[in-house]
Order: C-alpha cells, then structure tokens, then sequence
C-alpha cells in the first residue's frame, strides 16, 4: 500500500472543510442513514469490498476501511482507503463510511496482518495489529472499534457547534 495512501480520509476531510456547509450536509446525511440503517437496495447498489480491513495511523486517528473494492462509483475496482468509517455490521455485511454504504466480503485474514508482530513489537498496541511495514494499524477489538465510532457519531451530530468553535477541524484532521 503506498505511504502517500494514508491521507485520503484527512485530505478529504480537509478539502470538506474548505465548503463547511456542504461538509455539514455530508455528515447530516451520513448520520442519518446510518441511523435509519440500509435498505436492501442501499446494499444491493452499495460496492463490495474484499479481503478489508478497518485501519488507523495510529490509536488517535479515524478509521477507514481498507480493501480490495468493485462496483465503486467513483474509483472503479480496485484497492482503496474509503473515507471515515462511521458503522459497520459485520453480520449483516455492510458498512458505511460518511459518504456512502460498502458490502462487505470477505475479510483481510487476521493471522496474514502482521505475520512478523511480536510481543516487543514497538508498534503492537492493544486492540491494534501492525499491517507489515504500511505505517498502519489494524483494529482488530471489535469494542475498541465500536467506541472509536460512536465518539465520531457524536462529534458528527454536533458538528455545526464545533464548526463554529474550530474543534471539529481539529478533530478530523
């Protein structure tokens, strides 16, 4: 995965901020139809993503989704870094970023993340694995995850008040 990869998710952010009232929609819509959950057509339509994982730069940052994905409207097929990771089911095989709904194949097996990850690994944290040498952690606690998500849901629904005080621009970045 190139190194450069890693800003997709801050550099869209940071273009959105630029257009804080559209930036707003997005993430108005974003919370809302996750909250709603998919439809069976927001799924069918949604691309797929293979072999993903959910990935930071490190335990402060946002998690994306990283994978092998087909159908995206945008991108094409592909290997890609989504924008923010807001939801994920992984039994009911769909997850959404703030722009838009992925269904989940297969996942990255955990056991091929970090073949070399040892105890005195300098980069092995709680809840995170190395991906080899990409400078990215996988998450692999699913609670650890969840919180991640739901403190960003949070700053989401409040985001005009902390557009306004400049927190949120600090925050996604």
């Amino acid at each position: 995965m190139p190194r450069h990869a890693h800003h997709h998710a801050t550099i869209t952010m940071e273009i959105r901020m630029h257009d804080p009232h559209s930036f707003i929609d997005l993430a108005k819509a974003s919370v809302a139809a996750l909250e709603r959950g998919p439809t069976p057509e927001d799924v069918a339509e949604a691309p797929l993503a293979n072999l993903w994982a959910v990935l930071v730069m490190d335990e402060d940052d946002l998690p994306v989704l990283w994978g092998q994905v087909s159908g995206h409207p945008l991108l094409g097929d592909r290997q890609i870094l989504t924008s923010v990771l807001v939801g994920l089911n992984r039994d009911a095989g769909w997850a959404r970023t703030i722009s838009r709904w992925y269904r989940l194949g297969r996942p990255f097996p955990r056991e091929m993340i970090a073949p070399a990850s040892r105890v005195h690994d300098p980069k092995r944290r709680a809840g995170y694995l190395p991906l080899w040498s990409s400078g990215y952690l996988a998450v692999v606690d699913d609670a650890l995850l969840e919180a991640k998500m739901a403190r960003l849901l949070v700053l989401l629904k409040n985001l005009e008040a902390h557009m306004v005080s400049g927190a949120a621009a600090r925050r996604l970045q």
